[in-house]
């Protein structure tokens, strides 16, 4: 593979979308609906996208991403209502953000509970900032020899089924582990839209890392399809929103494929971190890929 992996960017579906200006250059920032933002990290390798959703009373910021730029100021420039984080799960591009961040909800199980009290320490977090993987200026005030994700307090558990009203607009919570036993999906019936997580993007998704299980990812993928009539767009957490809704049945069906041994087209490598060591096969599909334990 030639040339860096920014060279891609920026990627065609913003394009179609409104661009705000911000003080803050480390996102980039879509307005989706005067009520619906996208806050894009298009500067660093994982490409996190978190939402604001604002309703009448409140609204919620969706995700905390790397937690490099200062997430809560750029929400209280695009919004005067008061506001709360909602995590889809806790891994390390997800909560960086946390430590700005009073008012957090998050699904209520052990994986929650564990990174809540225990945070990430620097080795995990510098994952995220090694040579190759950030292409844009660290903004002012970031420190990285200094970058970690402290403990931070959860004052919402979040539990299947539970409804986040923020006055005029309802985001239903779906419990959907597999990539992550934290894992949470959120739709919002009235405007058709599911807000995946890292259940679906277009990109690199797994579910052979810790806390994570290929039966349970089939499964939540199975509810999310059976849910198909009640949303027109997936709204990922990485990469790009906007996604069609029948690229939820091609993630079913791709992990399907695997888990019966269907599905041919894959590579073998070693996935190597802080708190793992494994033999993984990436699976290559048209518009993702899914990387699983070898053997699952």
């Amino acid at each position: 593979m030639s040339g860096n992996w920014w060279d891609i960017l920026p990627r065609e579906a913003y394009s179609k979308l409104e661009k705000v200006e911000t003080s803050q250059p480390w996102y980039s920032v879509y307005k989706i609906q005067d009520w619906l933002y996208c806050i894009y990290e298009d500067g660093q390798y994982d490409e996190a996208v978190m939402y604001l959703v604002i309703g009448e009373k409140e609204a919620v910021v969706i995700d905390g991403g790397t937690g490099i730029g200062r997430l809560d100021m750029l929400v209280e420039e695009l919004t005067d209502k008061p506001y709360y984080l909602v995590l889809t799960h806790t891994h390390n591009d997800h909560i960086g953000g946390c430590k700005h961040f009073n008012d957090i909800a998050l699904c209520d199980s052990p994986q929650g509970w564990e990174s809540a009290a225990k945070g990430l320490g620097k080795e995990k977090m510098y994952e995220i900032i090694q040579p190759g993987y950030v292409w844009k200026d660290y903004p002012e005030g970031f420190n990285p020899e200094k970058y970690y994700t402290p403990p931070y307090t959860v004052t919402r558990w979040l539990k299947d089924g539970d409804i986040i009203d923020l006055g005029g607009r309802k985001l239903e919570v779906l419990y959907t582990p597999g990539h992550s036993n934290d894992h949470v999906c959120l739709l919002d019936r009235e405007a058709r839209y599911l807000f995946t997580g890292d259940i679906y993007y277009t990109g690199g998704v797994t579910s052979y890392l810790p806390w994570g299980n290929h039966d349970q990812f089939i499964d939540s993928c199975r509810r999310l399809v059976d849910l198909a009539p009640h949303y027109d767009w997936l709204m990922s957490a990485h990469n790009e929103p906007n996604v069609e809704m029948e690229q939820m049945k091609a993630m079913y069906e791709a992990a399907v494929a695997i888990k019966e041994g269907t599905a041919t087209d894959y590579k073998e490598s070693r996935s190597v971190s802080v708190n793992y060591d494994l033999k993984v096969r990436r699976y290559q599909f048209e518009r993702f890929s899914l990387t699983v334990r070898d053997p699952l």
